[in-house]
C-alpha cells in the first residue's frame, strides 16, 4: 500500500493531523492505530471513564518502578477516549515561553479557536457541593471565574471539559469518524507499527507488525505520543546509538535526547467527609444510569472533576504554579479498586503545573509490545518540592473557609499525619501519582541536540515528523489533551505549507 501521508497514531494529535490532511481530496492519508475501535458504551458515558480506567482493553498499563504505573489510551482517539475529559489550553504566558517560532500564543490561540468550533467545550452543571466550594474558595481569596482558561491569575471554576449534549468528544469521534467515508482517507485500527522504513537517511514508510510494509510518498507523521513515540524512534535507529542497539536496531540517525527530558507532573490527594450531602449509594447510581440514559444528563454525563484551580504556593511568584482539582465525591477507602463512596466528601487532587525533575522512557526491544524502560523522577529540585510542599495546606486552609467551614466532619486522607510542608512532599513522593501528562521525550527546539526542530522535523533524517506531547520541551500549566491537539493543528499548518 501507498499514501501521500502515513500518521502513526490516532490520539489526539494524530486525528487532528489526519483530518486536515485529508480535507484535501488530492492528498492520500493512512492513519494507523494500534488499538481498536471504542466499541464499549462506556467510552461516550463521561463518568464510564472510571469503568474503562479498571480494565485492560483500552488501555497500556506501563510499568514505571516502585508499583507506579503510567496508563495511556490504546484505542482510536487515544488518550483522549479514556481520560477525564479536562480541557485545559495552557497559559499563554507559557507558550510564548517556548521562545519558537510559531509556538506563540499568536498560533496557538488561533488553532485552538478552530479547533474548538469543531470539538465543543462545556462546563457542568454546578450543584450544591460545588457551589459550596467556589463560596469557601472565594472567601480564601480566589477568584470565580466562568471561563476558567481567559485568565492566568490565582482562580477557580467549573472545569472546562470536552463534552457536548452529555457525551464525550475527542478528535476521533468529531474529525475522522465522520471523514471515513472519504476515499482518500484510510484508518487502520489494530496496526501496531514496528518501525520505520528507510531509503538512506529518508524515511519511505512504515512496517507493522507481522512485516507488511506501508509507503509514503511524502511524509510519515508520528503521533503515537510521549511514551510510544521515543519507542518508536528508537526501534527504527533513531535515538542514542547504545540504546538503538539495545532495542535490536542498527543506528540511523544519532539523537541522544530521544526518550530523555520526559516531564511528568505528580499529584497528592486530600479527602474530606462532609456532614450532609449526597453520598453515591447503588441506589443512587441506578437512577443516574435512569436519568442518563432519557436524557444524558445528571452524575453520569460529567467528567472527572467538576472543579478545577490554579493558585499559587507561595505569594512572592508572579503566576500560580500548582493546579488543583475538587470533585463533590468521595472515593471508597475500604475498596481495593476505584469506586466511589456512599457517604458524602470531596475529593482533591494538587500538582505543580511546571515541574522540572525529568523522567525518561526507552525501548527494551524491537517489538511494538516490548515494554519500555521508564525512569519515573519527580520533586529532585528546590523548586519541584517549593511547589508541592503546601498544597495540602492550601487545600486545607479553603475547606475551612466559608460555607464549609461548618461541613467538614474528618480529613479521610491523608489525615494530620502529612501536616508539615517536609511531610506533604515525602507524601507526594511516597503515595502521590503521574498524572498521565508526560512531555518533552522527543522534545523540539532551535539546537542540533533536539529531537525535533521547530516545525517538527526530525534531526538527522528526512520524511519524518513528530505531532504530539513529546515534542513539548516543557509542560504549558495544566493538560495535554488540548495541546496535543494544538500540536497537532500546527504540525499540519506546516506540512500544507510545504507541500
Amino acid at each position: 500500500m501507498e499514501f501521500d501521508y502515513v500518521v502513526v497514531g490516532a490520539g489526539a494529535a494524530g486525528c487532528v493531523v489526519a483530518s486536515r490532511l485529508a480535507a484535501d481530496p488530492r492528498r492520500t492519508v493512512l492513519l494507523a492505530e494500534a488499538g481498536g475501535r471504542p466499541r464499549s458504551p462506556f467510552i461516550s458515558i463521561p463518568k464510564g471513564f472510571y469503568y474503562i480506567l479498571r480494565g485492560d482493553r483500552y488501555l497500556y498499563r506501563y510499568p514505571a518502578g516502585a508499583g507506579e504505573v503510567w496508563l495511556r489510551g490504546k484505542v482510536l482517539g487515544g488518550s483522549a477516549a479514556v481520560n477525564g475529559m479536562m480541557w485545559i489550553r495552557g497559559a499563554p504566558a507559557d507558550w510564548d515561553g517556548l521562545n519558537l517560532p510559531g509556538w506563540g500564543w499568536a498560533d496557538i490561540g488561533p488553532a485552538y479557536q478552530a479547533i474548538e468550533r469543531e470539538i465543543g467545550v462545556s462546563t457542568p452543571p454546578a450543584t450544591e457541593i460545588t457551589g459550596a466550594v467556589l463560596s469557601s474558595a472565594a472567601s480564601y481569596g480566589w477568584a470565580v471565574t466562568a471561563d476558567f482558561n481567559s485568565r492566568d491569575t490565582e482562580r477557580i471554576g467549573l472545569t472546562p471539559s470536552s463534552i457536548v449534549s452529555g457525551k464525550r468528544v475527542t478528535s476521533y469521534s468529531t474529525m475522522i469518524r465522520s471523514a471515513e467515508k472519504r476515499p482518500n482517507l484510510a484508518v487502520a485500527a489494530r496496526t501496531p507499527v514496528a518501525s520505520l522504513v528507510f531509503d538512506g537517511r529518508r524515511v519511505r514508510g512504515v512496517r507493522v507488525r507481522g512485516g507488511g510494509e506501508i509507503r509514503a510518498r511524502k511524509e510519515v507523521i508520528v503521533c503515537a505520543g510521549a511514551i510510544e513515540t521515543p519507542l518508536l524512534l528508537e526501534r527504527s535507529g533513531i535515538g542514542h546509538p547504545d540504546t538503538v542497539r539495545r532495542a535490536g536496531a542498527v543506528p540511523v540517525a544519532e539523537s541522544p535526547n530521544v526518550g530523555e527530558r520526559l516531564i511528568e507532573q505528580r499529584g497528592l490527594s486530600l479527602q474530606v467527609r462532609l456532614d450532609r450531602g449526597p453520598g453515591i449509594t447503588p441506589a443512587r447510581q441506578a437512577a443516574a444510569a435512569v436519568r442518563y440514559a432519557a436524557t444524558r444528563r445528571g452524575l453520569l454525563a460529567t467528567g472527572g472533576y467538576d472543579l478545577v484551580c490554579q493558585f499559587k504556593s507561595r505569594p512572592d511568584i508572579g503566576r500560580p504554579d500548582v493546579q488543583g482539582l475538587f470533585a463533590p465525591l468521595a472515593l471508597d477507602t475500604s475498596s481495593e479498586v476505584m469506586k466511589p463512596a456512599r457517604h458524602p466528601g470531596i475529593l482533591f487532587m494538587g500538582y505543580p503545573i511546571r515541574p522540572e525533575t525529568a523522567s525518561s522512557v526507552h525501548s527494551s526491544g524491537p517489538d511494538p509490545g516490548d515494554p519500555p524502560v521508564i525512569d519515573a523522577r519527580y520533586l529532585e529540585t528546590a523548586s519541584d518540592r517549593d511547589s508541592a510542599a503546601p498544597v495540602l495546606d492550601i487545600a486545607r486552609a479553603v475547606l475551612r473557609q466559608g460555607p464549609l467551614a461548618d461541613r467538614v466532619l474528618v480529613e479521610e486522607f491523608p489525615g494530620p499525619s502529612v501536616g508539615t510542608p517536609e511531610k506533604a512532599v515525602e507524601y507526594s513522593r511516597d503515595y502521590g501519582s503521574g498524572i498521565y501528562h508526560g512531555v518533552g521525550s522527543a522534545a523540539m527546539g532551535p539546537d542540533g541536540a533536539d529531537v525535533t526542530d521547530p516545525r517538527l522535523r526530525v534531526r538527522g533524517v528526512t520524511g519524518l515528523r513528530v505531532a504530539d506531547a513529546s515534542v513539548l520541551p516543557s509542560q504549558v500549566s495544566g493538560n495535554t489533551a488540548a495541546p496535543a491537539m494544538a500540536v497537532g493543528w500546527r504540525a499540519a499548518d506546516f506540512i500544507l505549507e510545504e507541500y
